[in-house]
């Protein structure tokens, strides 16, 4: 029975430590919801939109998240994503994060390639929508343009450069349709810390 508060204990020691720091994004996104929270470091640098939603969670341990939103570009995550450790999001256009979204530990969400292949490239930042109800595994990289459908899953280790219909399983590099999912309607897909409450 101790082993039972003390855990309790923790996990809202936890809880109110990562709310505290969740404020810090009020002093750094252009308009937060209610209730973000942050567990571990996490570095942000807007110099452009950041908008986020309501019940907004990053774990960032062992590894920090970082969140970069260049000039004139525009990042907006929706309600009730999270993040986990080591995910990567640089914003240069236009990056939109829908609702109940989950995104895996070391994934990297870029819209623009940064560099140039070839002296003719020209790089330019192309958005990205990553629609509701997305679950992105981990070690995955979404790159430009691409808009992933409602409910649909990236398996780990993937690499999305093109679209991805609705309610699919994608993997491999390039990410490609394993299989059709069968979504309920107004089904929620929710995170193990948001399913234990």
């Amino acid at each position: 029975m101790r082993l039972i508060r003390k855990s309790t204990k923790e996990i809202s020691v936890k809880l109110i430590l990562s709310v505290i720091r969740g404020r810090i994004l009020k002093l750094k996104a252009s308009k937060v919801g209610f209730l973000p929270r942050i567990e571990g470091k996490c570095t942000i640098k807007n110099y452009g939109q950041l908008l986020i939603g309501n019940n907004f969670s990053i774990k960032s341990k062992p590894l920090p998240v970082f969140i970069t939103v260049f000039e004139n570009a525009k990042l907006v995550i929706g309600d009730n994503v999270f993040l986990n450790y080591g995910v990567d999001i640089g914003c240069t256009h236009h990056i939109e994060i829908g609702n109940n979204v989950m995104i895996g530990d070391l994934t990297n969400i870029i819209d623009n390639s940064f560099h140039p292949v070839d002296p003719l490239n020209i790089n330019v930042g192309k958005k990205i929508t990553i629609s509701d109800n997305v679950w992105i595994g981990n070690h995955c990289i979404v790159l430009p343009g691409v808009k992933i459908g409602i409910n649909s899953v990236i398996a780990a280790g993937s690499v999305v450069s093109h679209d991805v219909p609705e309610n699919v399983l994608v993997a491999g590099v390039p990410a490609k349709v394993i299989r059709e999912l069968s979504i309920p309607e107004n089904w929620i897909r929710k995170n193990h810390e948001n399913m234990q409450k």
